[in-house]
């Protein structure tokens, strides 16, 4: 079984390792970007099952990013896991491109929505 490869763009060290714990454990492969500069590079070199992103990246935004993903590629599903959760912050992420909308600190529907958002891509 290939192994599905997410990467996790955040620019606060410890969430960004609390994401890749997180993932680890739960027998995915976790990548992590501090920003966009560095998630783009990766993105250029290597493939990934899903991107995990902070809606409130310094610089350019998580939802321009998304956008960015998105006109790239249309299959490769998105999460926005931010803190903003005004729902105008949940309608731009989906209408950025995400497939999902979650709001930090709580990440207990993280893991239960990457796998349904990868079982749905590999159908």
């Amino acid at each position: 079984m290939p192994v599905n490869r997410v990467l996790c763009v955040e620019d606060d060290a410890d969430t960004r390792d609390m994401l890749e714990a997180k993932l680890s454990f739960s027998d995915l492969e976790a990548v992590g970007a501090p920003d966009v500069d560095a998630a783009l590079q990766l993105m250029q070199r290597e493939r990934f099952s899903l991107y995990i992103l902070d809606g409130g990246l310094r610089g350019v935004s998580g939802l321009s990013l998304c956008e960015r993903i998105r006109a790239a590629d249309a299959r490769t599903p998105i999460v926005i896991f931010s803190g903003n959760a005004h729902p105008s912050d949940i309608e731009a992420g989906i209408l950025a491109g995400a497939n999902a909308y979650l709001v930090k600190p709580d990440s207990s529907e993280l893991i239960p929505t990457i796998r349904r958002l990868l079982e749905a891509a590999s159908v």
